[in-house]
């Protein structure tokens, strides 16, 4: 009884992050499907680098300690954890500043210099991307699941509405998409700051200190793997424009992006209840885990198997239709990553 309560519970919760996921994604779909007519693929690269380069550098900015938010029973120390991780991505921008000032590369490379004009607005990127990872982290394991989806659809949101009236007013251009998600980012990061803070229990420097050292693993092994298979996923994110140009980029980017909407939606749905959920069985009863994870895995392997074939088989008329006929050039990327993706999700 009490295991049918508990994947009733899962199950349930799992819905309602779906729920907040497919709307998001949905959105983030349609924008992206309005940017491929409204920006040249060139400009759409140079945003999906920024992303791309935000997404990288937000793991090493964290020392990856928010992934120890799940771990904690106490609330007072599970919010001082968020705030060790907030603390170091804050110190961890400042520090990207000085290197982009000291040493700005991007100068050294003509087919570097279109990101010039993006570069100082990185460290924000950076900052906010691992705000916003660690942030959903803490209210996960508050097993506030509904804020989480709600801030999730309001950022994809005012993310597409101020890349369409920012592009209006100024131009059409990378900086434009790059400065629209910014302000998303942060109107998100804005309202998660004020939810914190009104509940936080306030915690010594002393707890701050035994806190980052019982959970120094994470910095000192967690972080170099995270960050290594993270590299490897993006890293035709930087190659490409390097040898190919932005235009081939874009396609590769709108191939991948399409193909990693299955594993955003569920994988993330069920991870985010999983992360919680497995704290709890930890805590409670550790043995019945591993049973718990495989249950889990090969559901999404069968689910992805199943919704991948059904895009590799309709993309070569699925994205010309969508994304206009200069993007039927993202069928074969799509395929191939698609195909991947089976045994990723």
């Amino acid at each position: 009884m009490i295991s049918k309560v508990k994947k009733s519970a899962f199950v349930k919760l799992s819905s309602v992050v779906f729920l907040g996921n497919l709307l998001s994604q949905v959105i983030i779909f349609i924008a992206f499907a309005i940017f491929a007519r409204l920006f040249s693929m060139s400009e759409i690269g140079i945003y999906t680098i920024f992303i791309s380069l935000s997404i990288l550098l937000a793991i090493p900015a964290t020392g990856r300690y928010e992934l120890a938010i799940m771990l904690p029973k106490i609330k007072q120390e599970i919010q001082a954890v968020l705030a060790i991780a907030l603390s170091l991505a804050f110190i961890f921008a400042i520090l990207l500043s000085f290197i982009f000032l000291i040493f700005p590369f991007y100068e050294y490379s003509t087919k570097l210099a279109s990101l010039q004009s993006h570069m100082h607005l990185l460290p924000f990127g950076v900052f906010l991307m691992a705000a916003f990872v660690s942030f959903q982290l803490y209210f996960n394991k508050l097993e506030k699941f509904q804020l989480n989806a709600l801030l999730k659809v309001l950022q994809a949101i005012s993310m597409l509405v101020l890349s369409i009236l920012l592009a209006k007013i100024f131009s059409y251009s990378s900086f434009v998409l790059v400065l629209a998600w910014i302000l998303s980012q942060f109107l998100v990061f804005f309202i998660y700051s004020m939810i914190y803070l009104s509940s936080i229990e306030l915690f010594t420097f002393q707890q701050f200190k035994a806190l980052m050292k019982r959970y120094k693993k994470y910095p000192t092994i967690s972080m170099l793997g995270n960050f290594v298979n993270t590299f490897s996923i993006e890293l035709p994110n930087y190659f490409i424009p390097l040898f190919f140009g932005t235009n081939t980029q874009t396609l590769y980017a709108y191939g991948a992006r399409v193909a990693a909407m299955p594993r955003n939606l569920i994988g993330s749905a069920v991870g985010d209840v999983f992360y919680a959920q497995s704290s709890k069985v930890y805590h409670e009863n550790p043995s019945t885990l591993i049973n718990l994870l495989k249950k889990v895995s090969v559901s999404l392997f069968i689910f992805s198997m199943g919704i991948y074939l059904v895009g590799i088989l309709t993309a070569s008329f699925l994205f010309p239709l969508i994304f206009g006929l200069d993007y039927a050039q993202v069928v074969p990327y799509f395929q191939w990553i698609a195909f991947a993706s089976i045994f990723l999700l």
